[in-house]
């Protein structure tokens, strides 16, 4: 249990440090160009990775089409989602409807995986919820005209985020980890690529050493790694669990926020971050006390 809980708490901090990345490459490069180079190299680069370690290559093609779907879901309506959100709403906002996933992931989880969902990890889920509605509040209050795109937006992506992690737990340890992962990134970075800006429109984007520094740091510790990790976390526990998790996301991305643009929690905030943790430990207790119980006396 251990693991899964530094492995799954070092997933949601490497996401989190994506965001304020985000931020710092808007100068340079129209969003979705960022978005679509981002994806892309973390693909190559988990790909590289399996040719030069000599991974085995999944063959079938049913293998290769359960990759492209979470291509597609995780990648391509998971970053267009989540890129033209942060343009059109508060990142409060942002914040609270992205962590609708675990709650659609759940549902998805019940349906399609058939896991029960212990009474104390849907507490978790639901107090989490509340806590990150909580963080999010304030920046919720700000919205403007383009709102609804915004939250259409972003609830793509949760929806997407959520079917691939459903995807991804029914694959998981059946198909190399690398190829996998890079593959789906890969994949999922073509429709990215249609949507992003031509060369012509983005004329403005030169190899900026600046740039090329965030955009490297997005696609490999930001993107290659956690996916990684969370591939092979989704053999290891249920998904509902797992999923308890991301919650910790928007905490790490206000430390950050606090640390690096000088931003700082209101009350209200704390009192979210608070509930968020103990979300987290209502919802490991469960599979802890039933092997305390199992044991011989």
């Amino acid at each position: 249990m251990m693991i899964v809980v530094l492995g799954a708490s070092t997933v949601m901090l490497l996401w989190a440090v994506c965001y304020p990345l985000i931020v710092l490459s808007m100068p340079y490069a129209p969003l979705m160009q960022t978005a679509f180079l981002r994806a892309l190299i973390g693909g190559l680069f988990l790909l590289l990775c399996a040719v030069v370690l000599r991974r085995p290559f999944p063959k079938s093609l049913r293998a290769w089409a359960s990759i492209a779907a979470i291509g597609f879901t995780a990648t391509s309506i998971g970053f267009w989602g989540m890129f033209y959100a942060g343009s059109l709403i508060s990142p409060g906002l942002a914040t609270v409807l992205t962590n609708t996933q675990p709650l659609i992931a759940s549902v998805l989880a019940g349906v399609i995986l058939k896991e029960v969902i212990h009474r104390n990890v849907l507490a978790g889920i639901l107090l989490g919820f509340a806590g990150v509605a909580i963080i999010g509040f304030n920046g919720a209050l700000g919205n403007n005209t383009q709102a609804i795109f915004g939250i259409a937006f972003v609830i793509s992506a949760a929806c997407g985020i959520a079917i691939s992690n459903i995807l991804l737990k029914k694959l998981a340890a059946q198909i190399d980890i690398f190829y996998a992962m890079g593959g789906q990134l890969a994949i999922g970075a073509l429709p990215l690529w249609v949507i992003a800006p031509s060369p012509t429109v983005a004329a403005g984007l030169y190899p900026d050493i600046n740039y090329v520094a965030i955009l490297m740091a997005l696609a490999i510790p930001g993107t290659a790694l956690p996916f990684l990790l969370w591939y092979w976390l989704m053999a290891k526990a249920p998904l509902n669990q797992l999923n308890i998790f991301s919650f910790l996301t928007p905490i790490f991305g206000l430390v950050l926020g606090g640390v690096y643009f000088a931003e700082s929690l209101s009350h209200w905030q704390w009192v979210g971050v608070m509930i968020v943790i103990v979300a987290i430990v209502i919802s490991i207790l469960p599979k802890k006390r039933v092997k305390e119980r199992s044991c011989p006396v």
